[in-house]
């Protein structure tokens, strides 16, 4: 039984994807780091139509685990001292993922507003 050209181009282009994968795999399982959740907090100003003091968070989990009930407090400073707080809380931040939420303060957003954030605790699930 002969094989024409097409067969061995598919049979080629399949093994050298298997090869890949295999390799892929093993390079994955050898620098595999098993590093707990490492969270990072990014804070920006928002606009939006009542000229409300908003503010986006990002939540970015750089670790190789995930982490549950991400809790966030977050500290709005005028002139070096409290104004307001806000908490929120993210659900679920899995491995190398960003989750976004957003925070409203009471105080109306002025010149010179500073804001301190901290990441309060979370649970491994």
């Amino acid at each position: 039984m002969n094989k024409n050209k097409l067969e061995w181009v598919v049979f080629g282009a399949s093994a050298l994807l298997i090869l890949a994968l295999i390799g892929y795999l093993g390079v994955k399982a050898v620098s595999y780091k098993d590093t707990p959740p490492d969270l990072r907090v990014k804070a920006q100003p928002e606009q939006d139509k009542l000229n409300r003091n908003i503010y986006r968070l990002e939540l970015i989990n750089v670790g190789e685990q995930t982490a549950e009930n991400v809790t966030v407090e977050i500290t709005l400073q005028q002139n070096g001292r409290e104004v307001d707080k806000a908490e929120t809380t993210f659900p679920l931040a899995p491995k190398e993922s960003k989750q976004e939420a957003w925070v409203t303060f009471r105080a109306e957003r002025q010149e010179g507003q500073k804001l301190k954030v901290q990441i309060l605790g979370y649970n491994k699930p």
